[in-house]
């Protein structure tokens, strides 16, 4: 039979790998110039992944973020320099192709949320969260507000705009903790039925609401 264990998660931390980290060492690395080399940047990297981190920097480069400056120079010291400082990570396609809108719709409903302040329906959020580049489906906001709501962040007035799901939800105000979202994760990690504990380190990543 299955089982369903409960968790207290007291911290987290991003591994040595990503674009959030990768983007986080290039700000680092450029505080006092715009360039670096790929060598200081995978040398502070998980180097089982350095494979992505290369990935990660073609994309930067392709998206206009980065420059790979054409000098001569011998193999590994070779500069790539930042074009474009910005203290939030790019949101770019996996292929490549630049800019990406995955993870903006969340962006959108959440600060939304954070701006009305005598509540809101998923009707209104979708309305409110969409722009020309971003589409947010009702079904998509209903998601998100129901994760939120199992999470604690919002609440159900008792209130309501008539109409099937009209239901008005407000932002709690321990909750708005600043312009990032919440987002939803899963974890893979080995539990020790007999100790009763995780073994390793567990790992998480994001999902869609």
């Amino acid at each position: 039979m299955a089982k369903t264990l409960e968790f207290i998660v007291s911290g987290a931390k991003p591994l040595r790998h990503g674009t959030d980290y990768v983007w986080s060492l290039i700000l680092e690395l450029t505080r006092d110039g715009d360039t670096f080399l790929y060598r200081d940047l995978a040398g502070m990297c998980d180097q089982k992944r350095l494979s992505r981190v290369r990935v990660d920097l073609r994309n930067l480069v392709a998206a206009g973020y980065l420059a790979r400056l054409p000098e001569e120079r011998p193999k590994g010291t070779r500069p790539y320099r930042l074009l474009k400082r910005q203290a939030e990570t790019p949101n770019l396609r996996v292929d490549g192709g630049g800019e990406s809108t995955f993870g903006r719709g969340i962006e959108h409903m959440w600060n939304a949320m954070r701006r009305a302040h005598n509540g809101f329906t998923t009707a209104d959020l979708a309305i409110d969260a969409s722009t020309d580049e971003v589409s947010v489906s009702h079904q998509h906001a209903k998601a998100y507000c129901l994760l939120l709501e199992r999470a604690g962040l919002l609440k159900r007035l008792s209130s309501s705009r008539g109409g099937v799901g009209r239901t008005v939800y407000v932002l709690l105000g321990s909750a708005n903790t600043g312009p990032k979202p919440p987002r939803r994760y899963k974890s893979t990690f080995v539990y020790d039925e007999n100790k009763g504990r995780v073994i390793g380190a567990p790992t998480a990543e994001e999902i869609a609401p």
